[in-house]
């Protein structure tokens, strides 16, 4: 390849990331597709390049470091692309309740989808970082603190502490050991294994002790799950395994294996 196709190409890509994180999961799904098609191109010629330079017996230590690079970021456009096409409802409803607000009006704490969740959730759910900031910063949003609890619990069952921390900086603050459908955000999190947004939520204020609506705290939760690793989290962040809840049982009597009795034995943070 020319001296000058390599990082040209690397620019484009590069150019297309950026823009990726910025938008982050509003970007059109075909800017994955450009970036995998891309960084597949470069993979390849660049791959081929270095066999033939090495037949020829001619340096091909550049060709091969390219195809790693193309390869690596070829990686990444792809695991993306998987990830959002998990998301594909979500996508198309938020995009036809955007449209149905931005031509008829309303709020988007309001305007639902077809199984109840409004435009702030679903802005939550897909990471819309910018968005959920124009949303709560709305006169309206001072009135409707149920639908940010609920908008705060799925965005910590998907792993979207960003939006977390955006939740938390709105004048006043926001408590994040109250509940909405039964669950506290960080019950919501430990359900789903989301141990980054664990930590995020008891720096942001979450209480590790508090229970759900049934009156089982996150601990139980893990020990339940067999999630070995979030129980040591817990643990670590000041969760009280010894804790009961309304039937008299705590998160030992719900352990079922010596190796999580080992666990909650360690002293806690």
């Amino acid at each position: 390849m020319k001296d000058y196709a390599n990082p040209l190409l690397l620019l484009i890509v590069i150019g297309l990331l950026s823009w990726k994180i910025t938008m982050s999961i509003e970007a059109p799904a075909a800017v994955e597709v450009w970036l995998l098609t891309l960084c597949v191109s470069g993979c390849l010629v660049n791959g081929l390049l270095a066999v033939a330079r090495a037949l020829s017996r001619r340096p091909a230590l550049m060709a091969v470091v390219w195809s790693v690079v193309y390869l690596v970021l070829g990686s990444g456009a792809w695991v993306t692309l998987r990830q959002e096409q998990d998301y594909s409802t979500e996508i198309a409803a938020y995009n036809a309740l955007h449209t149905r607000r931005t031509s008829e009006g309303g709020s988007p704490f309001t305007l639902c989808d077809a199984e109840g969740r409004t435009l702030l959730e679903l802005a939550a759910i897909l990471n819309k970082k910018m968005a959920v900031q124009r949303y709560l910063s709305l006169p309206e949003a001072r009135e409707s603190t149920a639908i940010i609890r609920k908008a705060a619990v799925l965005a910590a069952e998907n792993g979207r502490y960003d939006i977390l921390r955006i939740i938390a900086r709105q004048p006043g603050g926001f408590d994040f050991n109250q509940t909405a459908d039964g669950l506290t955000p960080l019950i919501a999190a430990v359900l789903h294994n989301r141990t980054r947004t664990v930590h995020v939520l008891v720096e942001l204020g979450a209480n590790p002790n508090v229970s759900d609506a049934s009156g089982i705290t996150p601990i139980m939760h893990a020990v339940v799950d067999e999630n070995r690793p979030i129980v040591r989290v817990l643990m670590q962040l000041g969760a009280d395994p010894s804790i009961r809840d309304a039937a008299g049982r705590d998160a030992f009597s719900c352990s079922r294996t010596e190796a999580m009795d080992d666990i909650l034995k360690q002293p806690r943070q």
